[in-house]
């Protein structure tokens, strides 16, 4: 496995020592990687003094483990992320699966360094955006969410930016018609700078859809909450295990735990449990080897109109529905 370590930042002085730690140069913002490493395209652009963009469009020969060491935490990272393979987030030696068909949206505060390992054979394909909490801090300001809010939402003694999320079907379209650019043609650091604020746009503003929650995150709580998930998934076939048991497994109060959860993730432990059984749901119809009743026992529905009343309210069409359109 090859280990990379860098730091990164809004200012771009660390792109040369991350080309370096690949064992390769730096060419016309391009990283040029030993073909044992990565082949395609690894590139970074500032796109303004307070937006920088890393696009990642390569395949991985090899296990590459990258171990940032930011020297910063005046910023925020936006992750779009839909690699094809193995991909995954390392924090405190707890993994998590990150791509195409996994969460594919995270918004890390600067002040948190977080692993990221890639597996030999995967195809990657992300947009990173590093992005200064004060142009962040004025968009907020210019929704007309409360001064005070805004202020507590940039206080690092009183909140830490963390969100772990699907994308919106909007930015997905958005980095899928830009895929079909090619890197390095004349007018692509400016499509590339479009796609930037759009993809920022949509993030900030779905978030502001949700409930703002305002808290403190520990690497150790955040640990703590990704592991919950991480069962949660694990069981989805069984019934929701209750807040209780859940908050009790992460060694926090109740109500530490439901705040700390709608915050990473955006949804209540319930709500995510739901989704993920809703999801697994429509992939176990998508195969054919259920019917809708087998499929209620099968994800510990009560019943399969339950299952079909719950489908239908997250996919707004019924099970029997999403099958034909098949």
């Amino acid at each position: 496995m090859k280990e990379v370590i860098y730091r990164f930042a809004v200012e771009t002085d660390w792109v040369e020592e991350l080309a370096h730690s690949h064992g390769g140069y730096m060419r016309d913002n391009f990283t040029i990687a030993p073909e044992d490493v990565f082949t395609g395209t690894h590139y970074v652009f500032q796109v303004s003094e307070n937006t920088t963009v890393m696009l990642i469009d390569a395949t991985y020969h090899q296990d590459v483990l990258y171990k940032p060491q930011n020297s910063t935490a005046d910023f925020a990272g936006i992750y779009f992320n839909l690699t094809e393979g193995e991909s995954v987030h390392i924090m405190d030696d707890v993994s998590r699966s990150v791509g195409r068909w996994n969460y594919n949206l995270a918004i890390v505060d600067g002040e948190f360094n977080t692993d990221y390992l890639i597996k030999s054979g995967s195809k990657c394909y992300s947009i990173s955006l590093f992005v200064k909490k004060s142009i962040l801090r004025e968009y907020l300001s210019k929704t007309g969410v409360l001064n005070e809010v805004v202020n507590r939402v940039f206080d690092e003694k009183q909140n830490t930016l963390i969100h772990y999320a699907h994308m919106s079907s909007a930015s997905w379209h958005l980095i899928n018609e830009f895929r079909k650019n090619i890197p390095g043609s004349i007018s692509f650091n400016l499509l590339l700078g479009g796609l930037v604020y759009n993809l920022l746009a949509n993030c900030l503003d779905g978030i502001m859809k949700r409930e703002i929650m305002i808290s403190k995150v520990l690497p150790s709580d955040l640990t703590m909450i990704l592991i919950s998930q991480s069962n949660l998934i694990k069981n989805q076939e069984g019934v929701f295990p209750g807040i209780a048991a859940l908050a009790a497994e992460a060694n926090m109060s109740e109500t530490k735990y439901k705040n700390l959860y709608k915050k990473i993730t955006g949804y209540t432990p319930n709500a995510f449990f739901l989704n993920n059984k809703l999801e697994l749901a429509r992939d176990l119809l998508a195969r054919g080897q259920y019917t809708i009743g087998e499929l209620a026992e099968k994800l510990s529905f009560t019943s399969a109109s339950h299952l079909s009343e719950q489908f239908k309210n997250y996919f707004k069409m019924s099970p029997k529905e999403y099958a034909a359109s098949l």
